[in-house]
């Protein structure tokens, strides 16, 4: 089937572009979805005005994102949570410096490790969060490649639109 692509398609196209794809792929996905329209010979004669429209869309979606991005990123989030009291420290060794010979074994140093959580701060935690502030960004917009399990301040990347991805400051401490 000929459509004509109306907004981006991840591994298809770009708007306003002709494509050719299966009748149950546009049937039942582009179409519905708004993603894409009937290549028919007025649309193909219009198909100029179609994609201005389209772009039209994307780069207003791309501004409002923008936007949010821009009051997103003054926004500071604390999460109050349960922590382990002590952690012991984490044994580094520490290559001997250049100057020093080439015989000499590394030295282990201990650095104290960051305290561990009781549970975790996940995407959804952040998304709740954002909403009590007013904020509409959902779970999966949010870019933790896993689950916060420290105490302190970690900066999470949240993705409003392709191309625009903002930085938000989350604050972990220990529940008294």
């Amino acid at each position: 089937m000929k459509l004509i692509l109306m907004q981006k398609v991840e591994r298809l196209g770009e708007p306003g572009q002709q494509v050719e794809v299966a009748d149950g792929y546009a049937r039942n996905f582009l179409l519905p979805k708004q993603l894409a329209v009937l290549a028919t010979p007025g649309r193909l004669r219009s198909l100029s005005q179609l994609t201005a429209q389209a772009k039209n869309r994307e780069d207003r979606s791309k501004q409002e994102a923008q936007a949010l991005a821009e009051r997103l990123s003054t926004v500071q989030l604390t999460f109050m949570r349960r922590a382990a009291e002590e952690t012991p420290a984490e044994v580094v060794m520490v290559a001997p410096a250049e100057a020093a010979t080439e015989a000499a074994p590394p030295t282990p140093v201990a650095v104290p490790a960051a305290p561990k959580l009781f549970g975790s701060v996940t995407s959804q935690d952040v998304s709740e969060a954002l909403a009590t502030r007013g904020f509409s960004v959902e779970k999966r917009q949010i870019i933790l490649e896993e689950p916060i399990k420290t105490l302190g301040v970690h900066n999470v990347p949240v993705r409003l639109h392709t191309d625009v991805l903002a930085e938000l400051t989350v604050t972990v401490e220990r529940e008294v």
